[in-house]
């Protein structure tokens, strides 16, 4: 009895050890922490990360853009201030909120970085061993460091870079703060950067159909995507970008040649904006342009800015100039029609001149012999010139308009062979299951007449032998499948 029950015993503890082996196979991830190891991406997580991604990226914009605009209201405040070398608490306060802002600007991109990494490891693009140091993303988070780095500081108000006027050589200076924050207007171009990740064609679903497709998912996608979707939106926001950051950099850099030791003058802003208009319009009329080197640089790189911008714009207005392939068709026709018309004029122009021919030739003399080779000449010309014509009407719908047209009908031939192909396999089955329609006929038929003789006074329904509607159609199929003959182009 004592080994029976040591038996039993050893029995129940074997399941319930496979019980809690069973039970610890079970699936215990979360979407947070998915412990569950496949070699597929989980489109959860994925989503979760990126939509992650991307609201810390609209809190750096928010934070970028605000201190850019901090900047600007603290650089036209203190102006006169820093000539005066009197500087007032709130443009001190203003400093001190600028450089906050720098500073949470930086983190914000850190964690962005991180996130952005989080969310290709987990959708499989990096290996999950894998750092910020060792991936590419390292290179994107040093330029974007760089371009924040420098900022106004309330610790470097009162320093002075001095520098000579060009063609006149008087003694000028730059305060530390106006070049620091000549350098931040610089980060427009990564606001516009981030911008782009706020559309609708970056998500997470398009991500994954690009590493399907091996195609780079990054905001050069999606600005080629903008282009041809929205191309006016897209050009108008690159123009008003360049309008602000050439323009007030250049403000920037010329305001500084209106104040000496012992004066300064007012400066209109929009001799910038003008020179920056026709900077980016390539036109460049000279009346007004840079004297100093950081007036300079900013006109140099606003030249490449609107040799793009112009080059986008004459790529959109070809785009959209470009006719349609029904449009074609219908200049062709409308052309035909034309050659057709002029054509009847000059048949009709034709034969006058034959029949006036005609009776003056009965009368002729020898006086009007130059005459009439002259109207004999003229009517040679007119049959030249209907021959030409007749070689025109012939040409006008091109070789290009006749492959065009048969590629049209091959696609739409395609299209009927598919339908073709779905009916055959309908066929196909329609005979399977009358082959197990007529196996339960006939079993039903047996039990049926084994059921009326055991009662004859039931009554039993007879089916009918005849093709359905469907057997016929198919059957009709079949005869003329030889005799088939799709829709074929002919000039």
């Amino acid at each position: 009895m004592s080994g029976q029950r040591q038996e039993m015993e050893l029995i129940k503890q074997g399941s319930k050890s496979s019980k809690s082996s069973k039970h610890a196979l079970k699936r215990t991830g979360t979407i947070l922490s998915d412990k569950s190891s496949s070699s597929f991406e989980d489109s959860r997580v994925t989503l979760l990360l990126f939509e992650k991604y991307r609201i810390v990226e609209m809190t750096r914009f928010c934070v970028i853009f605000a201190c850019q605009i901090l900047a600007i209201l603290q650089y036209e405040s203190s102006f006169q201030d820093q000539f005066e070398q009197n500087f007032d608490s709130e443009t001190t306060l203003l400093l001190y909120l600028i450089f906050f802002q720098t500073i949470v600007a930086i983190t914000l991109t850190l964690t962005s970085y991180q996130v952005l990494l989080a969310y290709q490891k987990k959708a499989m693009m990096v290996t999950p061993q894998a750092s910020l140091l060792e991936s590419n993303l390292i290179y994107g988070l040093i330029i974007e460091v760089f371009l924040m780095i420098p900022s106004p500081t309330p610790f470097t108000q009162r320093i002075k870079v001095p520098f000579h006027q060009r063609y006149t050589d008087a003694p000028r200076y730059y305060y530390l703060n106006e070049i620091l924050t000549y350098i931040l207007t610089c980060r427009v171009a990564l606001l516009i950067n981030i911008a782009l990740k706020f559309q609708a064609f970056y998500n997470s679903q398009i991500g994954r159909l690009c590493r399907l497709y091996s195609t780079d998912f990054d905001t050069h996608l999606v600005f080629k995507i903008c282009m041809k979707d929205i191309p006016g939106f897209t050009l108008m926001g690159l123009f008003c970008a360049g309008m602000l950051l050439f323009g007030y950099s250049m403000e920037i850099a010329e305001r500084a040649l209106l104040r000496d030791e012992t004066s300064f003058s007012s400066y209109n802003v929009g001799q910038s904006l003008w020179v920056t208009l026709i900077t980016i319009a390539t036109v460049g009329y000279g009346d007004f342009y840079p004297t100093t080197d950081l007036g300079r640089i900013s006109m140099a790189v606003c030249v490449f800015w609107g040799v793009s911008n112009t080059s986008l714009f004459t790529a959109m207005l070809y785009s959209m100039l470009q006719a349609e392939t029904s449009e074609e068709l219908v200049w062709a026709l409308l052309e035909k029609a034309n050659v057709r018309n002029i054509m009847k004029a000059f048949s009709q122009y034709l034969f006058v001149r034959i029949q006036k021919l005609k009776i003056k030739a009965q009368t002729i003399n020898a006086n009007d012999k130059s005459n009439y080779k002259e109207q004999v000449d003229l009517i040679q010309e007119t049959l030249k010139a209907i021959s030409q014509m007749k070689r025109q009407y012939r040409d006008i719908d091109g070789e290009a308009t006749m492959v065009m047209a048969k590629r049209k009908f091959k696609d739409i031939n395609n299209m009927f062979e598919e339908q073709i192909s779905y009916l055959k396999e309908s066929k196909r089955l329609q005979l399977l299951t009358n082959i197990n329609f007529q196996y339960c006929y006939k079993s039903n038929v047996n039990s049926d007449q084994k059921h009326k003789q055991s009662s004859p006074h039931i009554q039993t329904y007879q089916t009918d032998d005849k093709q359905s509607k469907d057997e016929a159609f198919f059957a009709n199929l079949q005869d003329n499948e030889s005799n088939l003959l799709l829709m074929d182009f002919r000039d």
